[in-house]
């Protein structure tokens, strides 16, 4: 029996492999990206849990660098006219706040 299954382990080490190099590119904002202000560091944390939880229940999530902050904001108010998302007034400048912010921030 462990003989049939040596295949089991490898499987897993490539696709963990796989799927760790399909992960987007999320940072969690840090104090420097917050100018040290302690209420914009917690807004920006907030903004990245929208952007995962909403976001990332409908479709994959993109890289926070891949689109400008126009284009963000594009894509943002595009979901909710069509109907793809509910956010709250608050809710929609915590997740443009993230985008905008972080989307210049380079990878580690």
């Amino acid at each position: 029996m462990p003989l049939r299954r040596f295949w089991i382990w490898p499987l897993a080490a490539a696709l963990s492999a796989l799927l760790s190099a399909c992960a987007a590119f999320i940072p969690e904002p840090e104090p420097v990206d917050a100018g040290g202000d302690a209420s914009t560091l917690r807004d920006l944390r907030g903004g990245r849990g929208l952007y995962i939880d909403k976001c990332g229940g409908c479709h994959r999530l993109y890289d926070v660098d891949a689109y400008a902050d126009d284009a963000w904001r594009r894509h943002i108010q595009e979901m909710i006219d069509r109907g793809n998302v509910k956010l709250t007034p608050s809710e929609h400048d915590l997740l443009a706040r993230y985008l905008t912010t972080l989307n210049a921030k380079p990878r580690p």
